[in-house]
């Protein structure tokens, strides 16, 4: 009874061993676990993070969208002018230039054809049709009378209202919450309620409303390279 009594005490104690080192090694491979998938989702971040960074790159090298005091610039070219700083007609139809080409390019990326106006850039004299009409963007103009460069700005315009709408429907269509917006209301002719319009307005008006164009189409570029990566891939 003794030696039964032993050898019991023996198997309880290795038994108890066993289930000891079973604990600890079950422990330390759920540890292992969570180290591996930290390790995995961190580097599937990292492969998006990079992705994200190329196409970015590609984009805001070609077309980089910035200020200078009280004009907004894109590509360093100022957009507007002012009685003080009399921006000539050649910078001015050079950013109008590269905002027709970007949001072209944007739209290309997307599938998206534009309902009404079609987008026409061609250097530093872009123009915009409307179906009928070809209007030209790009001045000298009067500011008495600049009725076909007007009508350009305002198409101009309802293309980037378009690009929002589409945005913020692939947004709504993919569970984003808030879906996108532009941060300055864009309705006809006004961005966030200041008038595009060149004819009978000031040139400090008309610049600050070119400004929060620009501002607008920066942001809209944003959700294509960050938001919807794989715009251009489909």
């Amino acid at each position: 009874e003794t030696l039964d009594m032993l050898r019991q005490a023996r198997v309880a104690a290795l038994e108890d061993q066993y289930w000891h080192q079973f604990n600890e090694f079950q422990l330390q491979l759920q540890a292992h676990m969570e180290d591996r998938d930290s390790i995995l989702a961190r580097i599937e971040g990292t492969f998006e993070t990079l992705d994200m960074l190329r196409r970015t790159s590609v984009y805001n090298d070609a077309f980089h969208i910035w200020h200078a005091g009280p004009f907004g610039t894109i590509n360093n070219f100022r957009l507007g002018r002012l009685p003080s700083v009399p921006v000539e007609w050649d910078e001015i139809n050079a950013a109008w230039g590269q905002a027709c080409l970007l949001l072209h390019t944007m739209a290309q990326a997307c599938k998206l054809t534009f309902s009404t106006c079609r987008i026409l850039p061609m250097g530093s004299h872009p123009r915009i049709a409307d179906g009928k009409t070809t209007y030209e963007l790009y001045g000298p103009v009067n500011p008495f009378w600049s009725a076909r460069y007007d009508t350009a700005m305002i198409c101009f315009l309802q293309c980037l209202q378009e690009f929002a709408d589409f945005a913020k429907a692939r947004d709504v269509a993919h569970g984003h919450n808030p879906p996108f917006e532009l941060p300055y209301k864009v309705e006809k002719d006004k961005v966030d309620g200041k008038t595009i319009r060149y004819s009978f307005n000031r040139d400090d008006k008309w610049t600050a409303a070119l400004k929060l164009m620009l501002s607008d189409l920066k942001v809209a570029l944003a959700w294509l390279t960050n938001n919807d990566r794989s715009a251009s891939e489909r």
